[in-house]
C-alpha cells in the first residue's frame, strides 16, 4: 500500500519514504511507527498501545516512543509547535491527522524521469543516457557550447544522477561546476555548456485513489 500526504509518499512494501520525490531516511521502528499512526488515523493511540505494537514482550523506557515521534518529525519536517501530520495527545499519546490518499500497489507506475531544455525533451527510463551533440545522444542538445559527448545521467528508478564527461565548457548545479557525479532531485536544474536542464521526476498517477480525512471518518460515523 502507499500513502501519500502533502508532499511524502510512505510506501509500506517497499519500505519507502519520500519527500518531493527524494527518499527519506527512516530507521526501521520509526517507519513502523509512522505505518501504524496513518493507518489508525485520525485515531489517537495511547502510548502503552504503542509500545505493546513496538516493542511486544520487551521492556523499554518511555523516552524511546519520543525519540522516534522526533525521528519521524524531523525527516518529514513536521513542526511539533506546529504540526502538520502528528499530533500530541498530552500525557496521553499521538495521533496522525493529515489527509491521506491511499493507493494500492496494483496501480502504481514505476517513476520515470524527463528532462526538459529550450528547444526539447527526452524521457530518461533505467540506465544510462548521453547529454551531448553527437548523433543518437539522449539528450541531444544542437549547441555549439555543448561537446559531443558532454555529460552522462544515470538512471535507476526513482533515482538518477549527472555526471560531466570532461566536457570543454562544463556542467553547473547551483551555480557551481559539477565534479564527478552528483544526484538529482525532481526539478534540479543543470547547465550543460550554455543550455539550462531541468530534471522532472514523473511519479505514480493511480487510476483510484481513496483520499480519507479526519472530517471525512467523522461523517460516515454519522451515517446510519
Amino acid at each position: 500500500m502507499r500513502w501519500a500526504f502533502d508532499d511524502v509518499i510512505v510506501d509500506s512494501d517497499t519500505r519507502e519514504v519520500l519527500r518531493e520525490g527524494c527518499p527519506v531516511a527512516l530507521s526501521t521502528k520509526a517507519l513502523q511507527l509512522l505505518e501504524i499512526l496513518i493507518e489508525n488515523r485520525p485515531t489517537a493511540l495511547t502510548k502503552s498501545q504503542l509500545h505493546d505494537r513496538l516493542w511486544p514482550d520487551t521492556f523499554v523506557v518511555e523516552a524511546n516512543l519520543a525519540n522516534l515521534v522526533g525521528e519521524i518529525r524531523r525527516a518529514l519536517d513536521d513542526d511539533p509547535r506546529a504540526p502538520r501530520f502528528i499530533r500530541t495527545v498530552h500525557r496521553f499519546g499521538y495521533a496522525f491527522f493529515a489527509d491521506v490518499s491511499t493507493t494500492p500497489r496494483s496501480d502504481v507506475v514505476d517513476p520515470i524521469w524527463r528532462v526538459v531544455w529550450r528547444d526539447g525533451a527526452a524521457t530518461l527510463g533505467d540506465g544510462d543516457h548521453i547529454v551531448g551533440r553527437q548523433p543518437g545522444a539522449s539528450v541531444l542538445l544542437d549547441s555549439p557550447s555543448v561537446s559531443r559527448r558532454h555529460a552522462r545521467v544515470h538512471v535507476d528508478g526513482g533515482r538518477a544522477t549527472y555526471e560531466d564527461l570532461d566536457s570543454k565548457n562544463g556542467s553547473f548545479a547551483a551555480g557551481r561546476p559539477v565534479r564527478g557525479s552528483i544526484s538529482l532531485t525532481d526539478g534540479d536544474v543543470v547547465l550543460a555548456g550554455a543550455v539550462e536542464l531541468t530534471f522532472r521526476l514523473l511519479r505514480t498517477v493511480p487510476t483510484e485513489t481513496i483520499v480519507t480525512s479526519p472530517a471525512a471518518a467523522d461523517h460516515d460515523l454519522k451515517q446510519p
